[in-house]
């Protein structure tokens, strides 16, 4: 018979691989309803996204890193899917580039595509995924799910994906697949070197959640407006491409100087639900404008209210397990 402790380990791994591309591709209407679960798609990306955020996961927590590792690993995924996999990067025929198909196309790179893909990557289909998970599992929080025969495994899978590749790429660049990988290198350097090493936290006596919901929303829609809005009012490109980039270090120079490592359960499920209120906003209006879109976006709203369902199932399993303990 299964060890019970061991077989309780399984539960969020099963959960992180399975939430990862629900926010990655199904929340986000990248890949709605209609298209997610077709066996084919639902199964392709569950062993991209889910394998990437387990995997970058499981590295972390065996360095003793933080939330920055698991941030700087998420680009190093971000570069790797859309650089590598499917080579929407350096692809101007990428289905959903749109507009940024030209805006910000420069030395056979779509530049603005690339910067917003990577950090959209790091945070909403890695970080959130894994902060979730591990909120409610509490009590695994800290330490691998995996052994190591079954961590190996799990990277194996995950750079299966490279097989892939031919399916999605109309455009081949080799110097876009060295690039990429370079740059996935130093994004796993940089985890290494600050795992354990994040700073120390300042002091914080109140916190204020409203303010914390607040910033994680207009932090998305900061994104969001410059991966859309601003191109279509035809701002100078590299003025947008400097806006997307530096939203991360605006977003982690705020975090430490409220003391993220001291912050409570409650307080990170502020942020990742301010990060995420754009996302559902938008999965609703995504169904109620659908006659007018070349998807089918039918059942984002019935997405969008089970998310929402689960993010406050999350706080009240934390409520409670505060309550618990103190």
């Amino acid at each position: 018979m299964m060890d019970m402790k061991k077989k309780a380990r399984w539960l969020p791994v099963v959960m992180l691989v399975v939430l990862a591309p629900v926010m990655g591709e199904l929340l986000s209407g990248s890949a709605p309803p209609a298209e997610y679960f077709q066996p084919m798609t639902f199964t392709l990306l569950t062993l991209l996204y889910g394998m990437g955020a387990l995997v970058i996961r499981e590295t972390v927590r065996r360095w003793g890193g933080g939330w920055l590792a698991i941030l700087l690993l998420g680009f190093a995924y971000g570069i790797f899917e859309e650089g590598i996999v499917v080579h929407s990067f350096f692809d101007p025929t990428w289905m959903d580039l749109g507009l940024l198909a030209t805006y910000g196309r420069w030395l056979g790179i779509n530049w603005v595509w690339t910067i917003a893909l990577t950090i959209f990557h790091g945070v909403v289909s890695i970080s959130i995924p894994i902060s979730l998970t591990e909120m409610f599992f509490p009590q695994y929080s800290a330490t691998p799910w995996l052994r190591r025969r079954g961590y190996i495994a799990a990277i194996v899978l995950f750079f299966l994906n490279t097989i892939l590749a031919p399916l999605f790429v109309q455009q081949y660049s080799i110097l876009g697949y060295i690039a990429s990988a370079v740059a996935m290198v130093i994004l796993f350097l940089a985890a290494r070197k600050v795992s354990g090493r994040e700073g120390t936290a300042s002091d914080l006596i109140n916190f204020n959640q409203g303010g914390i919901i607040i910033f994680g929303f207009l932090l998305m829609v900061a994104l969001i407006a410059g991966m859309w809005i601003l191109p279509a009012l035809s701002i100078p490109w590299p003025m947008t491409f400097l806006f997307i980039s530096a939203l991360p270090w605006v977003a982690v120079a705020w975090l430490r100087k409220k003391g993220i490592k001291r912050w409570q359960g409650i307080q990170r499920w502020c942020l990742i639900f301010g990060l995420t209120l754009p996302w559902l906003l938008l999965a609703v209006t995504s169904e109620l404008d659908n006659a007018s879109r070349p998807d089918d976006t039918s059942g984002m709203i019935l997405i969008a209210l089970c998310f929402t369902i689960f993010l406050f199932l999350v706080r009240v399993l934390m409520v409670k397990g505060a309550k618990r303990s103190s």
